[in-house]
């Protein structure tokens, strides 16, 4: 399916731009001539993009609504009436899928586009040296060393701070399920993808996902640890964050740092494991956590510092405690603006 002309540019901005496959998921998403004039308005709010569509004003705003229930378009954070595109390809699937009335054509082709094309997108994105959209926070009971202010790595201190708590389905997992993947994924039943303040707001804006109070963030942050899932949140420190849960098997980050060697394409956290070798018992516990792949077993645990996250996944389940998490980056490693 070709891509529209007045979607080219956008194809082109999430690095798709000849992909056949695109092409049809926009023809989904954004369906009718009037809504490719509306398109290619963006940004603005309903009045500016009725200004510069021709459009009328009352149909502009029941198609905004629409494209935002079905996950094609979004609010701007900070001026929500702001309707733009999404920026990068992961927020538009992870948005489109999460629409309870999305097309199974519509899940097979996003797997399309992540097993079979975003191969060719990751050069690109390491010559460019793209920042991450997320980063790692360790597991808490996992540092033993608090010599520095741990507040901005502190995953439950997001939600103890927060105004407003969302919980919705994982969209990677939803992706997964939707095509026969997953089946023996670690995450507990429970939703454990959450946000804070207008990412929640934008949650509910959408009908999606349900409200739940800091107790019951918390206690989903502990069933995400003891499951043996990776804490990442939004790569900077703002007062509205999001909090994925992450897996081997499901997540479309982690496939895409292990399956296309982009190790650029999660930030890590300041920590590093190391280990004692006088201690390790080369159980492969260790190995078994490890979402990333980082850790083998010889006579002992092999740890590839490379590919370390500094998750504290393997460090908090570790029977001979020979595994501990230490300081590597300074607190400016993580972005605050």
């Amino acid at each position: 399916m070709s891509i529209p002309d007045e979607l080219k540019n956008y194809a082109f901005a999430l690095g798709f731009p000849e992909s056949k496959t695109m092409g049809r998921i926009f023809e989904i998403l954004f369906e009718g001539e009037d809504v490719l004039k509306l398109i290619k308005a963006m940004p603005g709010t309903v009045a500016e993009l009725a200004e510069k569509s021709g459009l009328p004003e009352e149909r502009v705003e029941r198609m905004t609504r629409e494209l935002m229930m079905r996950g094609a378009i979004a609010g701007r954070m900070l001026t929500p009436e702001v309707y733009r595109l999404f920026p990068a390809m992961i927020e538009l699937r992870d948005a489109s899928i999460l629409n309870p009335e999305a097309p199974q054509e519509l899940f097979e082709l996003w797997e399309h586009i992540i097993t079979k094309e975003l191969g060719a997108v990751v050069p690109i994105a390491k010559r460019m040296k793209v920042k991450p959209i997320t980063r790692v926070v360790p597991i808490e009971r996992s540092i033993e060393a608090r010599n520095t202010v741990l507040a901005i790595d502190e995953a439950r201190r997001i939600f103890k701070d927060a105004d407003l708590i969302t919980v919705l389905p994982c969209a990677c997992r939803t992706q997964a399920r939707k095509v026969g993947r997953g089946q023996d994924c670690p995450a507990p039943a429970t939703s454990v993808c959450m946000q804070t303040n207008r990412f929640a707001q934008a949650v509910l804006s959408r009908d999606l996902g349900e409200r739940i109070t800091v107790e019951d963030a918390l206690k989903r942050v502990g069933d995400a640890e003891d499951a043996g899932l990776v804490h990442m949140v939004r790569n900077n420190v703002k007062q509205d964050m999001f909090m994925c849960n992450c897996c081997s098997c499901c997540c479309t980050g982690i496939y895409t740092v292990r399956q296309y060697d982009f190790p650029e394409g999660i930030s890590p956290s300041r920590f590093q494991v190391k280990l004692d070798p006088d201690l390790c018992s080369a159980c492969g516990t260790c190995e078994d956590r490890c979402q990333f792949g980082a850790i083998s077993i010889e006579e002992t645990a092999v740890i590839d510092v490379d590919h370390c996250y500094g998750c504290g996944n393997c460090v908090i389940t570790c029977p001979e405690e020979a595994l501990t998490l230490v300081e590597l980056r300074p607190k400016e490693h993580i972005r605050v603006t």
